[in-house]
């Protein structure tokens, strides 16, 4: 019983820390490759649950990262993809993809957060300013980006310091799910403008190159720490017509 009340305080205290309770940061020194990419409209819009609407011209971002250090887990990484969204509540970000290689990750990021995450087999290669990451599932490298550091950015746009919407997490019923709307609250280190190269190959257990119609822009490579979320709040409901055309993406 002791070892069980340890463990439920201990995760409890992991869930304040994510959700704006005091403590360490949640992530320091993250490493990542961002490129943006326009989306096919009707793949898109069938892509999001009712109360969110595609950014017009529909769009993407993807990225890469190396979390060199957390404060609940071991260094992993991951890739995502986040679409450009509308919302009653403002504009924001919906993530539609994400990949791990750490399963304490996956199971805080999927019950706590509402990412809808999945193992990956990852590489991540700095070499001087030359970077490079890709991840693989089931035999297809699905997602591969690469650039060299270019102009330093005084001023860089927020990675994850926006709205974020996602479905499930806490209160999930598989079917009928939440939509909470969350913000991260980051420190962003360094944010070097970067020419990304991205290659994402056809699979049929993580169809993104379905949604993906052009070339990448605003590409770059920042670091950060991500100190906790701002808040964590219901934002709308996310029916069967969400779970049907998701089920691929999110649960094979």
């Amino acid at each position: 019983m002791e070892n069980q009340s340890v463990g439920f305080f201990g995760a409890l205290a992991r869930f304040l820390r994510m959700t704006g309770g005091p403590g360490q940061n949640l992530w320091d020194n993250a490493r990542f490759i961002l490129a943006d990419v326009p989306l096919h409209p009707d793949r898109v819009r069938k892509a999001l649950p009712a109360m969110l609407k595609p950014a017009n011209p529909p769009m993407a971002t993807l990225f890469i990262v190396d979390y060199t250090k957390t404060s609940f887990t071991v260094p992993y990484h991951e890739a995502a993809l986040l679409i450009h969204v509308n919302h009653l509540f403002g504009p924001g970000l919906h993530c539609h993809t994400m990949t791990v290689d750490d399963d304490t990750a996956l199971i805080y990021g999927r019950e706590l957060l509402g990412y809808p995450k999945k193992l990956a087999k990852f590489e991540w290669k700095e070499e001087g300013d030359r970077v490079f990451g890709s991840y693989a599932r089931r035999g297809v490298t699905v997602l591969s980006m690469a650039g060299t550091k270019g102009e330093r950015q005084p001023s860089p746009r927020p990675v994850f310091d926006v709205k974020t919407y996602n479905v499930a997490g806490p209160g999930s019923l598989f079917v009928l799910n939440p939509i909470w709307m969350l913000r991260p609250r980051e420190v962003i280190r360094e944010s070097y403008a970067m020419d990304v190269k991205v290659k994402i190959e056809p699979s049929e257990w993580d169809p993104i190159s379905d949604l993906v119609v052009g070339e990448p822009r605003n590409g770059r490579f920042v670091v950060l720490d991500i100190v906790k979320s701002r808040y964590n709040l219901i934002a709308g409901l996310a029916g069967p017509k969400f779970l049907a055309n998701n089920f691929n993406i999110r649960f094979r």
